[in-house]
């Protein structure tokens, strides 16, 4: 993967065409509600360490997953609980990835000032006094990458890992061609 790590996945299903939000939380104790705070349910299985936010449209929300595996693991058990105690759900919906956040570390000292004056400027956005990172939006696939002066770099908005790995891929020859890295 070289170097690429995968820190989160969001991914969402819909599970049934819509919840009585009040009829789950009163049947399934580990639902987590909030409705001042939040008008679906959270769930937390304990392995893997994900969350799923479930909406009364019947949409079930994953994050935290670190593969695709983990996000299809927790569906299923979100479903199960909700079929154990009588209410039905679709049993195999179709898995949709919003967002696949990764990071990779250059192990080498970053001068964002000049890099942000390398890139082109209607992609960069470099404040440091508000953020200290560079922000740079490749537009052509779809991500954004945050930039850090130590080396590290986050990708996000990524639907796909490749999609993840080529903005990670491409950013590296852009570097490497102003001199940075």
């Amino acid at each position: 993967m070289n170097g690429i790590k995968i820190e989160n996945i969001v991914a969402n299903a819909q599970i049934s065409q819509g919840f009585n939000i009040e009829n789950l939380v009163e049947k399934i104790s580990e639902f987590l509600y909030n409705p001042d705070d939040f008008l679906g349910v959270t769930f937390k299985p304990d392995d893997p360490k994900t969350v799923i936010l479930i909406l009364p449209s019947g949409k079930a929300i994953c994050t935290g997953a670190i593969n695709i595996e983990e996000v299809e693991v927790s569906i299923k058990k979100v479903t199960e609980k909700i079929i154990n105690v009588g209410i039905e759900v679709n049993t195999n919906p179709r898995i949709e990835t919003q967002n696949i956040i990764v990071s990779t570390d250059l192990n080498k000292e970053l001068d964002l000032n000049s890099i942000s004056k390398g890139l082109l400027l209607k992609n960069v956005n470099y404040e440091p006094d508000q953020f200290p990172g560079l922000i740079y939006n490749m537009d052509d696939i779809g991500v954004i990458l945050l930039i850090f002066s130590s080396g590290k770099i986050v990708c996000t908005g990524a639907k796909s890992f490749d999609d993840a790995s080529k903005g990670i891929e491409m950013i590296k020859e852009k570097l490497s061609s102003l001199g940075a890295i």
